[in-house]
């Protein structure tokens, strides 16, 4: 999506000429309703919120211009803390060795919200004034108009989802800020009423707004994207019964391709010899659902430590699942799994594992058989985000019927995963699964492995309550890597699961409270 062009858009429809703005007020003496006057502000209006979000899901550092300016909080909310990955310890700055050995402080600069409240204000502003801009532009059709504030409200409700699960507890802000008057501090609400009253209330103004037959939009949250949100909402609550319902939904709608999500088998997913396709050409896949699209042209680098930049990253793929996962694919008896050689380029820096060419969003060479060239020119290569896609589906209703006893379709989606990755299935009578508690466990691994650094691992820790038995025996090697002999592990899972509210934010909101764990 055009967001750069259509923002600059909102503000020259907002200026005018030279000569007009010259004589015009300052835009904070200008009220609201005065940017919303018809089609073009409209859709200035929902690129801007879009940008606002896209923004803090990539960053808006340049690696060329700072190169400690990485901001990409799609991974270091979604995985750095996790498994996946760990600090190059040559390179590392504090802010990288705080979240990879967990000892968050309030001045790490991941800890930071306003971003998303930025995003969230600009939702706001155009649920209340979009539908005024269509009673003054006919060309903002009835359909038009709920289109845009499903979209409006599908957003809110992943921002404040996003603001559940990284923080807890959080302000709740649901209008316009209009009037420098008005007191600016809030309190943090408890996270139980966020997603009871905001977040599972929007999506379901979202749902009730958008147009069920139309194909997904997949730059945009259309109904497969906020079926998708809502499942995962009710996963994180383990309502498991409305996790699935919602799952269902969501295969009854379309891909960006046309062709319904359907869920009835593998084969309903992008088959294995085009995998790649999901994130190098999202379009043409019928499995994706909502992607963030970063243009290069646009935006400029996606200059994330999973993305092109050159070499001295502060972030690496973890010893462990580099030594059972990726390593093995240069033996001479590799897995059959199409997966690890399109996700890491496992053969670059051999035979001191350098472990940080991270190639899952570039087009590679499906089973290669030496280190890629990795060009210069992948720099100005588009990188395509995915937020949700169908086998991400598949595997949290696996783990949902799991969750509800029905084991025979839960082992049947994770089986449907591993057939198209072409890894064996996992029979009914396999001891490793005899347990609900081990199927989840075989579902959370392949979680792990089939949405590789697509921001999902830390939080699948948390809702699951497995932070500590995880993270604890990688946190101690990590540590006393680190030259801690003390070997704390993860300390105080109950709290520390979720970051510090940064110093700035509690100086700027004397109503907020840290979180506890963190000293201020």
């Amino acid at each position: 999506m055009k967001t750069k062009i259509l923002a600059l858009l909102l503000l020259s429809a907002t200026l005018g000429g030279c000569n007009k703005f010259l004589e015009e007020k300052p835009l904070a003496e200008v009220a609201l309703d005065q940017h919303y006057k018809n089609l073009y502000d409209v859709q200035a209006a929902i690129a801007g919120m879009y940008s606002a979000f896209q923004l803090e899901m990539v960053g808006k550092g340049n690696y060329q211009d700072n190169k400690d300016n990485y901001l990409e909080k799609y991974l270091y909310w979604g995985e750095y803390r996790a498994d996946n990955f760990d600090r190059a310890i040559s390179y590392t700055k504090d802010y990288v060795d705080e979240i990879v050995l967990n000892s968050l402080t309030p001045t790490n600069q991941f800890s930071d919200w306003s971003g998303l409240y930025t995003a969230i204000g600009r939702i706001n502003n155009n649920i209340k004034y979009i539908p005024k801009a269509a009673e003054l532009d006919s060309r903002i059709t009835p359909e038009m108009l709920k289109d845009y504030l499903a979209q409006c409200y599908a957003l809110r409700g992943m921002c404040y989802f996003y603001l559940v699960r990284v923080w807890g507890d959080a302000p709740i802000w649901l209008e316009p800020y209009e009037d420098v008057q008005q007191p600016a501090a809030s309190a943090r609400e408890p996270k139980d009423k966020i997603l009871n009253e905001v977040i599972i209330p929007d999506l379901e103004k979202a749902y009730s707004l958008v147009d069920k037959d139309a194909k997904n939009a997949l730059w945009t949250i259309g109904g497969a994207g906020i079926c998708a949100i809502m499942s995962d909402v009710y996963m994180w609550k383990k309502d498991y019964q409305n996790a699935s319902k919602w799952i269902t939904r969501l295969f009854l709608t379309k891909s960006p391709t046309g062709v319904s999500y359907a869920g009835t088998n593998e084969t309903n997913l992008q088959d294995g010899a085009s995998w790649k396709t999901i994130f190098v050409n999202p379009t043409s896949s019928k499995e994706t659902i909502w992607s963030i699209h970063w243009d290069y042209l646009k935006n400029g680098c996606a200059c994330m430590q999973t993305s092109w930049s050159p070499n001295n990253k502060q972030i690496i793929v973890d010893e462990g699942v580099w030594a059972t996962w990726f390593q093995p694919q240069t033996t001479t008896s590799p897995s059959p799994d199409i997966r690890p050689q399109q996700t890491l380029d496992v053969y670059f820096g051999l035979p001191s594992n350098k472990r940080d060419r991270f190639i899952k969003w570039y087009p590679t060479d499906a089973n290669p058989t030496k280190a890629d060239p990795w060009p210069v020119t992948n720099q100005a290569l588009p990188v395509y985000l995915t937020m949700y896609r169908l086998s991400d589906m598949y595997l949290l209703y696996a783990e949902a019927l799991n969750g509800l006893g029905d084991r025979t379709n839960a082992l049947k989606y994770l089986n449907f995963v591993r057939k198209r990755a072409r890894l064996p299935q996992y029979d009914a009578n396999d001891a490793t699964i005899a347990t609900s508690y081990q199927l989840e466990t075989a579902i959370l691994d392949e979680r792990r492995l089939e949405l590789f650094g697509e921001g999902k691992r830390w939080f699948d820790l948390v809702r699951t309550g497995r932070v500590k038995d995880v993270m604890d025996p990688i946190l101690k090697r990590r540590q006393e890597e680190a030259g801690n002999l003390d070997k704390p592990g993860f300390l105080d899972p109950t709290n520390r699961v979720y970051w510090p509210i940064h110093r700035n934010v509690l100086n700027s909101n004397k109503s907020l409270v840290q979180n506890p764990g963190y000293t201020d």
